[in-house]
């Protein structure tokens, strides 16, 4: 349920998916420190720059630094997404308004 106690229509829901990597900044062995990982961000609105601020202060207050954003988009609905994390996130963000999956695997370190 979301906030308004009705049930989402996730066969109707619009996401604007972010596609990018950061650096970890934290030292608490969940990804190394200083490393760059890919994401992908699920973000319930659908105009980008008008959730920029919120998402870079989600992803701060998360350990995350140096953010480069490479690719967005929209989604029309969850038919459109094929993994099964993917799927999750993405009612994770139609519950939440936002949701990110990091990849495992660091891109670069330093």
């Amino acid at each position: 349920m979301n906030n308004d106690d009705k049930p989402i229509n996730l066969m109707e829901s619009k996401m604007l998916i972010l596609n990018g990597s950061a650096e970890y900044m934290l030292t608490n062995n969940e990804h190394v420190q200083g490393s760059r990982y890919g994401f992908n961000i699920f973000v319930k609105k659908d105009d980008l720059n008008s959730q920029l601020a919120d998402i870079e202060k989600y992803l701060v207050d998360r350990g995350w630094d140096n953010i480069e954003i490479t690719d967005n988009g929209l989604i029309e609905n969850i038919e459109g997404i094929n993994h099964a994390i993917l799927i999750e996130a993405f009612k994770k963000a139609q519950h939440e308004g936002l949701s990110v999956v990091v990849n495992n695997n660091a891109i670069e370190s330093n």
